[in-house]
């Protein structure tokens, strides 16, 4: 664990003097405050349109920010041959990607933070009422990130970055819409290739992570709780996913050849 922890807080203190980083921080913080702009010559709809654009930033952009970091781990560490003085050291290949993990993690529970105290900031400012719906709706954020870091850095693994993020992005993009990609239904079916097309999008509608358990905003605009054990079930799910997308990452780094 010790080595684990050692290479989490390295990660840490690496991406948190990203300045990318923080311009990307300052631009959803400045987007929020024209929300609010915005929802002031509404009619009637500043709440509305606060939680629904705030949430939609907050979850769009800390992705974002997760594939940018989780895209490029590897490839600095090789890029800067620090793979090549961490090999004769006591530390198992699964352990220092795990470590990059958590540093990401931790990274990103302070980016996602500091935008749900915006939201909450901009809620009281326009005399909204904020609970343990707006709790749970970062939370859910925070899980999708994790799944979505988790899967940037099984591309990470075995691909550049530039592919990394492009993969990253399109499996977060199908994520978003897997609840209707697996109910996908082609009638009437114009052309004979028709089936076999809806069978492909079916069967990635199954394979990527179900992003759409992440989407609470229509039940924080129109002010309704989620069903009881929605966040539990949903955060079960993110975790095994991601899980499991770092089996998969540690098993390919293991047998990659840096020589």
């Amino acid at each position: 664990m010790r080595q684990i922890y050692a290479v989490t807080l390295n990660t840490f203190r690496e991406a948190i003097r990203s300045r990318v980083l923080y311009s990307l921080v300052l631009f959803v913080l400045g987007l929020m405050v024209l929300t609010l702009l915005a929802g002031a010559v509404s009619l009637n709809q500043d709440i509305r349109l606060i939680k629904d654009v705030g949430l939609f930033l907050s979850s769009t952009f800390a992705v974002m920010i997760a594939i940018f970091i989780g895209a490029s781990l590897v490839h600095k560490e090789i890029e800067r041959k620090t793979l090549y003085t961490i090999a004769p050291k006591p530390i198992w290949r699964w352990q220092f990607l795990l470590g990059k993990y958590l540093g990401v993690m931790l990274t990103m529970a302070i980016q996602v933070g500091i935008m749900a105290a915006a939201f909450i900031g901009l809620l009281t400012v326009s005399g909204g009422l904020w609970g343990q719906e707006v709790a749970q709706a970062f939370w859910l954020i925070y899980v999708e990130v994790a799944v979505v870091t988790a899967v940037a850095l099984l591309f990470s693994s075995f691909s550049t970055p530039a592919l990394s993020g492009i993969m990253s992005i399109g499996i977060f993009m199908a994520g978003r819409f897997a609840d209707e990609l697996v109910a996908i239904d082609f009638t009437p079916k114009v052309h004979d290739d028709g089936g076999a097309l809806e069978q492909i999008l079916r069967g990635l509608g199954h394979v990527v992570p179900d992003l759409s358990l992440y989407n609470t905003t229509p039940y924080l605009v129109y002010d309704q709780a989620l069903p009881d054990g929605y966040a539990l079930d949903a955060t079960l799910y993110g975790l095994s996913y991601a899980a499991v997308a770092l089996i998969l990452a540690a098993a390919l780094f293991s047998r990659r050849d840096f020589t």
